[in-house]
């Protein structure tokens, strides 16, 4: 049998930091099996004694990683010395902080425009978990974000463009979920129909979101929440966008450009065009990054077993 990959995976307890290095992780389980270590950038006191235990030669219960991931600023230099200090190889999964040269592998989103170089691979937005589940026929998601320094949140007109999209397909039943950014004004905004219901993070169980967006035929995702935006993607559903005005009039920023990239591209709908057709029966395009940055991965810094 294979010898399993050991990974150290850091994280800095954000959310969206942790589901893209849980989608790489995904993608790479598929391949190869893995032993996966992780160390919360938080608390370092356990990541420093495992380096110190390391450079000193002694016996560790935690084998040299094959593999050292992470996410977030707070993870950069740690993985550096990591990487100095017990081997491995490093990925990262933003532009860094710190000079690339000093990792192996550098997956960037390409609306962050990051210069191309040897260890740098762009990918279409986020990696993120996929998912492959049966969908449930007329379950739809409307997943708001909040507050934000690349867009203006109107509230009006959110809850206009919601009732849009509930009046547009009675048929289907939606819950509006909010997230920690959502001004506590939005739920009073929002409209009176049948088919819609609110559900607030707060209450939700654990694992709630990726158990809908695993099902969910229909999602529409309001234009600040990249994270969400590619969740939903990676879930195979059919996403539309529910439109803010750029705090930047003038050119756009990197999540504009995100979003301009996938309406050329089809991967998303915007209320434009989206209410006025029936794409029930249509299959939306294949968007697994993570499982093509996984075999990214395993090709150039995996050995042949």
């Amino acid at each position: 049998m294979t010898r399993p990959l050991v990974v150290w995976r850091l994280i800095d307890g954000k959310p969206g930091h942790e589901k893209q290095s849980a989608g790489l992780l995904q993608g790479i389980e598929a391949l190869r099996p893995l032993q996966v270590h992780e160390f919360d950038m938080r608390a370092k006191a356990g990541f420093w004694r495992c380096l110190n235990t390391r450079r000193r030669r002694h016996s560790s219960n935690v084998p040299a990683p094959d593999l050292i991931l992470g996410v977030g600023h707070s993870t950069h230099l740690p993985m550096a010395l990591a990487r100095a200090t017990c081997g491995g190889k490093s990925v990262v999964l933003m532009k860094p902080t710190l000079p690339h040269a000093m990792f192996d592998l550098i997956f960037v989103p390409r609306h962050d425009r990051c210069r191309q170089r040897r260890n740098v691979v762009l990918t279409n937005g986020l990696v993120c978990p996929s998912s492959n589940a049966d969908k449930v026929s007329r379950s739809g998601l409307i997943l708001l974000g909040g507050a934000s320094r690349h867009f203006e949140w109107d509230i009006d007109r959110i809850a206009k463009q919601i009732a849009a999209i509930a009046n547009a397909k009675p048929d289907v039943y939606w819950q509006v979920c909010d997230s920690r950014r959502t001004p506590a004004a939005m739920r009073d905004a929002l409209p009176t129909a049948t088919n819609l219901r609110y559900r607030s993070w707060q209450t939700a169980p654990s694992g709630f979101l990726a158990e809908e967006l695993a099902a969910a035929s229909h999602v529409w995702v309001t234009a600040d929440s990249a994270s969400m935006l590619y969740e939903a993607l990676s879930a195979r559903a059919q996403v539309g966008i529910i439109a803010l005005d750029p705090k930047r009039r003038r050119g756009s920023n990197k999540h504009v450009r995100g979003i301009r990239r996938l309406l050329a591209e089809g991967h998303v709908l915007s209320l434009a065009d989206g209410l006025g057709q029936d794409n029930d029966n249509s299959a939306p395009p294949h968007y697994a990054e993570n499982q093509r940055c996984a075999k990214i991965v395993i090709e150039r810094l995996v050995p042949s077993a």
